[in-house]
């Protein structure tokens, strides 16, 4: 009987160890990529400080693209639940709330900190590999559809106008987001603070220029 159970067990072991191995690459890789930057690091050396050989990361993975794909995306998707969150119970007031849910999207990475890495997520069709083109594509219409849904429901309530189309209105407020980051992460001597009292003034402004 004990035999049976054993025999039963190890599927699960090795499970168990797959997941503590793709762990330890994850946390390297985000170790690494982040100190270093993209381009500089090699999946040998994150092999070297996982303490796995290089074909086992290219088995869990792929490709170094992959690799930091998989390191963000669970991030974005924490921030998309922040912002369902706040989606479900929106301020009162539509420039306050539009501030609130671009101010979740700022807090990735620590307020954008790690540039050398974000590089290489930037933007659809901007990025080091067609997988981190995935990401930023799937991040773009998720920001766009929160941002939407945040002044459709402003609109139902009517406190933005009614004749106001949400979906210009919001590809134009994610424009703005959008360059404000990609011109700071772009930039090594941007001031972050500066940057986002630019940001959330013209936010604000087209805001208001919504309302009733």
């Amino acid at each position: 009987m004990a035999r049976v159970v054993a025999a039963n067990d190890e599927p699960g072991l090795r499970q168990r160890q797959k997941l503590r191995r793709r762990a330890r690459i994850i946390a390297s890789g985000k170790k690494l990529l982040f100190s270093q930057g993209y381009s500089a690091t090699s999946m040998d050396a994150i092999a070297e400080l996982a303490e796995v050989g290089v074909a086992t990361v290219y088995n869990y993975f792929g490709s170094k693209g992959q690799l930091l794909a998989d390191i963000h995306r669970p991030e974005f998707d924490d921030l998309f639940e922040c912002g369902a969150r706040l989606l479900a119970e929106p301020p009162n007031d539509p420039v306050t709330g539009l501030l609130s849910l671009i101010d979740i999207y700022r807090h990735f990475q620590n307020n954008w900190d790690k540039k050398d890495a974000l590089l290489a997520v930037i933007g659809p069709g901007l990025s080091a590999e067609p997988v981190l083109d995935e990401l930023a594509a799937y991040t773009e219409r998720q920001v766009k559809q929160q941002i939407e849904e945040l002044i459709s429901t402003y609109q139902h309530q009517k406190l933005v106008r009614s004749s106001i189309d949400v979906t210009d209105a919001a590809t134009i407020i994610f424009f703005i987001f959008n360059q404000h980051f990609i011109e700071y992460v772009t930039h090594a001597d941007a001031d972050f603070e500066n940057m986002k009292a630019e940001m959330d003034r013209q936010i604000s402004f087209i805001v208001s220029a919504l309302l009733y």
